[in-house]
C-alpha cells in the first residue's frame, strides 16, 4: 500500500474536550506536511455520524488515520465500526490506522508542550504504519456445517440451522439419536421445576423433527474418522457401517424380527433383555427403522424374504463418505468413567451399579427384581479433581422418585458435600427427606459382599443394601474429533473455549469450530438444548465470514520445515500437508483459519511467515519515529502492549485511575504479546531508537492465545540475561503481566522504568 498512497486524517476533539490540552490547528498542519497526506478534516463528534462527515474522503484516498478515542477502548467508535466505516467508503478495511489521542496522551499528561509533541508522534506513528499496510482477508466459507453428536444438543443445533436454510449433516455413531437422554427413564425439567418428563415422550419428538427437517443429513452408526483444513473448510473423512437395512425403505412393521432365529442381549437395557439380531435398541428409537447386529447375525435370509419393502440387503457394506464443511460442531457429549478403576466400591458385583446404568432399572421396573433397600454413593471430586455437578442433582430426582413410587424401599444417600444447586433439586431433596430417605453425610469407604447382600463401610457404620449405585464421575465421551480438529482441551479433556470465555461460549480455540450440550462441560438436557439453539446462532453469524486485518502465511521458499510454528498455533491454523507426488511434506497456515495471534510469525527461526499489517519492519518504523519530537536528554520509553488486556488496561490509567505519566511515554498496539519477536527488540536498543522497553500482556491462565503471554515472560528473561552477559546496562527491558483492571500496575511500571534510566549515568538522560 505504501506506493502512491493517498491517506486522508480525521481529527477529532471529542466535543472540544481534547481542545483543552492539544492544538488541533497545530497538529492539523503537521498533518497536512506529510507526503501523501491528501485531506485532514478536524471534527467535535466524529462517532456520531461518521459516514456523513467522512463522506467527502470518498474517492480522494485511499487510506485514513483516526485522531481522537481509542479503537480499543471507546464505547461508539471502537474498530468494528471503523471497519463498518471503511467498507461504506469503498476502503479497504484494513487501511486504517489510530492515533489514540484521548486515553493514551490527553487524560494521563498535564504538560501541554509535551502533549502536543507526542500528539505529533504518535500521529507520526499511525502515518508510518498505515502506508505499509496490506489488504485485508475476506474469508470464502463453504454454506454447510457438520454436526458431530446426535443427542439433544445436537439436534436441536441441526435443526435451528436448518431453519435458518444451512445445509446440515448430523453424524452420530450409534444407531438412533437421543444420545443419554434416551438412557434416562424420567427427565428433570429444568432447574425450578421439581417434576419430571417421561424420555419416551421428550425423545421421540426431538428426533422426529430431526428427521423431518429439510436440509439435514442424519448419519447415524457413522464415526469421522479423518479431518483436514483446506482453504478454511474442514475437508472430512466419514465412516458410514453398512445400512443392511434402508431406512428410507423401512416401515418398522417388524416382520423381520418375529421371523430372526437369533436372540442376543440388548446392550440397551444392559444386557438384562433380549433383541434379536435384527430389530431396534428400543421400540421409540429414531430413526424409525431396524438395524442388524452383525457380529449376530447368520445371514439366513429370513428377515429378506418376509420384508415387505424390499428394505433389507445382507450384502451391503461399510462406505467411507467425504464432504466439505464450513463449521464444525462438537455435540458429543459425556460419559461415565469406568468404576471398576475403584476397586474399594465394588463394581465388581452386578448389585452394584452405576447413575446411568440405574436409570435402565428403573425404565425396566428393576428387571422383575426390586430391591428392598438401595444406596447411592456419592462422590469421587477429590481424587477426579472436580465436581461433575450433575450427580447430586440426579441422586436427590432418583431419591425423591423413589420414595414417592416405591415407599417400601428403604433408600440411603452417602455424601460428603450434596450438592443441590436451585429451585428444584432443594424442593426434590426436602420430598426425599420427608419420603423417608435418608441422607448420611459421610465418605464410603469400601463395598463388600456378604452371604448375598452389600455391605457398606462408611465412618457412620456399616449397613446393609441391597442394591448399590455409585455417581461416576462424567468424562468428555471422546477425544479423537478434537484432536482431529487441533481443539485445544482443558486436562480433563473438555474444549477450552475462546478468551474471553466469559463473552465467547461455545467457540473453541479453532475458528469455526464450536461445542455444544455437555462435551462442553456438564449440563441436561434443556441447558444442553439451550446450548445447541445457542451454538446455532454462532455457526450462521461465522458462515458470513470475517473480512482479517491480521493473519499469517508462509513463504514457502524460505520455509526449512522446522515445524516450530506447528507447535506454537494455538488455534489449528498449521498443518503438515502430503505432497501429491510423495516428496517431502510441507508446512501450511489457512490464513482463512488464522485468528491473526502472530506466535507462529514471532518464532519463525527462518523468517518464513509473512504477518499481515503488523510485520517487523512495521514495528521498526513506528519506533523510528516514536520520539522524533521529544527533547533531547530525555528517557524515551516504548511499551508493546497485546491487543485487548494491556492495552485495555493503558487506556484505563487516565479516564478512571487518574494516573498521571511522564510524557515519554508511547505505546503500540499488538496482537498477542509473543508475537513481538526478540529482533525488534534488539533491533531498537542496538540502533537506539528507544531507551525502555515494557512488553505487557494478558493476566496469568487469561491469554486470548492461550500460552502466548508465557512465552513471551521467558523470551523477556532469556533476552535480559543476555543483555547482562554483553554489558548494557543503560536499557531496561521488562515485562508484565497486565490484565484491564490493572492499569496502575502498568502505570507504576512506567513510572519505575523512567526513574530507572533518568539514574543511568548519573542522570545523563535528566
Amino acid at each position: 500500500m505504501e506506493k502512491e498512497t493517498r491517506i486522508g486524517v480525521v481529527l477529532c476533539t471529542c466535543g472540544n474536550r481534547l481542545s483543552s490540552k492539544i492544538d488541533f490547528d497545530s497538529l492539523k498542519k503537521y498533518a497536512e506536511s506529510l507526503p501523501g497526506v491528501a485531506k485532514v478534516i478536524v471534527t467535535k463528534d466524529f462517532c456520531k455520524s461518521p459516514e456523513k462527515q467522512a463522506s467527502e474522503f470518498k474517492g480522494k484516498v485511499d487510506a485514513l488515520i483516526f485522531g481522537g478515542c481509542s479503537e480499543r477502548s471507546s464505547l461508539q467508535f471502537n474498530e468494528d465500526r471503523i471497519e463498518k466505516l471503511m467498507v461504506s467508503l469503498g476502503l479497504d478495511p484494513a487501511a486504517w490506522e489510530t492515533v489514540n489521542l484521548r486515553e493514551q496522551c490527553f487524560y494521563i499528561h498535564d504538560n501541554l508542550e509535551q502533549i502536543n509533541r507526542k500528539a505529533k508522534d504518535m500521529l507520526l506513528m499511525a502515518y508510518e504504519k498505515v502506508k505499509t499496510n496490506v489488504p485485508a482477508l475476506k474469508e470464502e466459507i463453504k454454506k454447510k456445517v457438520l454436526v458431530v453428536g446426535g443427542g439433544v444438543a445436537g439436534q436441536r443445533c441441526a435443526q435451528a440451522l436448518a431453519d435458518l436454510g444451512v445445509e446440515t449433516t448430523l453424524v452420530e455413531e450409534k444407531p438412533y439419536l437421543g444420545g443419554n437422554a434416551a438412557r434416562i427413564a424420567l427427565l428433570w425439567q429444568s432447574e425450578y421445576s421439581p417434576s419430571v418428563c417421561t424420555s419416551e415422550c421428550v425423545i421421540p419428538v426431538v428426533g422426529r423433527d430431526t428427521m423431518l427437517r429439510d436440509n439435514i443429513k442424519v448419519m447415524v452408526n457413522s464415526e469421522v474418522v479423518g479431518v483436514t483444513k483446506e482453504k478454511g473448510d474442514f475437508k472430512v473423512r466419514i465412516l458410514q457401517k453398512a445400512q443392511k437395512v434402508d431406512p428410507t425403505k423401512c416401515v418398522s412393521c417388524g416382520e423381520c424380527a418375529k421371523v430372526c432365529p437369533v436372540e442376543i442381549p440388548n446392550p440397551f437395557n444392559l444386557g438384562k433383555t433380549k433383541r434379536k439380531a435384527i430389530d431396534k435398541d428400543f421400540p421409540l428409537a429414531i430413526p424409525d427403522s431396524y438395524n442388524i447386529v452383525d457380529s449376530a447375525c447368520t445371514e439366513c435370509g429370513k428377515c429378506v424374504e418376509v420384508c415387505p419393502t424390499g428394505a433389507i440387503d445382507l450384502k451391503a457394506e461399510d462406505k467411507y463418505v467425504e464432504d466439505e464443511f464450513g463449521a464444525v460442531v462438537i455435540a458429543t457429549g459425556i460419559t461415565g468413567k469406568d468404576m471398576s478403576v475403584y476397586e474399594e466400591l465394588g463394581y465388581k458385583y452386578p448389585e452394584v451399579v452405576t447413575l446411568f446404568e440405574y436409570e435402565r432399572f428403573v425404565a425396566n421396573n428393576f428387571f422383575g427384581k426390586k430391591p428392598k433397600e438401595i444406596a447411592f454413593v456419592l462422590c469421587k471430586k477429590d481424587a477426579e479433581g472436580y465436581c461433575s455437578r450433575l450427580c447430586c442433582l440426579a441422586t436427590v430426582k432418583d431419591a425423591a422418585l423413589l420414595a414417592q413410587n416405591h415407599p417400601d424401599v428403604k433408600v440411603k444417600v452417602f455424601y460428603k458435600s450434596l450438592r443441590t444447586t436451585g429451585r428444584a433439586f432443594e424442593e426434590l431433596r426436602r420430598r426425599a427427606e420427608k419420603g423417608g430417605v435418608e441422607f448420611i453425610q459421610a465418605p464410603v469407604e469400601r463395598i463388600e459382599k456378604e452371604n448375598g447382600k452389600l455391605k457398606i463401610k462408611s465412618p457412620a457404620g456399616t449397613f446393609t443394601v441391597d442394591m448399590a449405585v455409585l455417581a461416576e464421575p462424567l468424562v468428555p465421551a471422546q477425544l479423537k474429533l478434537t484432536r482431529m480438529l487441533d481443539v485445544q482441551t482443558d486436562k480433563f479433556g473438555f474444549p477450552i473455549e475462546f478468551q474471553p470465555r466469559v463473552i465467547n461460549p461455545l467457540e473453541t480455540y479453532v475458528e469455526r469450530v464450536f461445542v455444544a450440550g455437555s462435551a462442553k462441560g456438564f449440563k441436561d438436557v434443556q441447558e444442553s438444548i439451550e446450548s445447541g439453539l445457542g451454538a446455532a446462532v454462532k455457526v450462521y453469524k461465522a458462515l458470513k465470514g470475517e473480512t482479517k486485518k491480521y493473519y499469517s502465511e508462509i513463504i514457502q521458499e524460505k520455509c526449512s520445515r522446522c515445524e516450530t510454528c506447528l507447535m506454537c498455533c494455538p488455534h489449528g491454523a498449521i498443518s503438515l500437508k502430503k505432497r501429491e507426488n510423495g516428496e517431502e511434506p510441507f508446512v501450511e497456515i489457512d490464513p482463512n483459519l488464522c485468528r491473526g495471534c502472530g506466535l507462529c510469525y514471532s518464532a519463525c527461526p527462518s523468517k518464513a511467515i509473512k504477518f499481515s499489517n503488523l510485520e517487523d519492519r512495521q514495528l521498526i518504523r513506528m519506533a523510528e519515529v516514536a520520539f522524533k519530537n521529544l527533547p533531547e536528554g530525555q528517557p524515551r520509553i516504548l511499551a508493546f502492549l497485546c491487543y485487548w488486556c494491556a492495552y485495555g488496561a493503558a487506556d484505563l490509567m487516565g479516564i478512571k485511575l487518574k494516573e498521571k505519566l511522564p510524557e515519554n511515554f508511547r505505546s503500540i498496539r499488538v496482537r498477542c504479546s509473543a508475537s513481538l519477536s526478540l529482533d525488534v527488540i534488539a533491533e531498537i536498543i542496538e540502533r537506539d531508537l528507544a531507551d525502555g522497553i515494557i512488553v505487557a500482556g494478558c493476566p496469568k491462565d487469561n491469554c486470548h492465545h492461550i500460552w502466548g503471554n508465557y512465552m513471551q515472560e521467558n523470551r523477556i528473561e532469556m533476552f535480559n540475561e543476555s543483555l547482562k552477559l554483553l554489558g548494557v546496562k543503560d536499557k531496561v527491558v521488562r515485562w508484565e503481566y497486565m490484565g484491564v483492571p490493572q492499569g496502575k500496575k502498568l502505570a507504576n511500571a512506567i513510572r519505575e522504568v523512567n526513574e530507572t534510566l533518568l539514574k543511568v549515568k548519573g542522570g545523563c538522560h535528566v
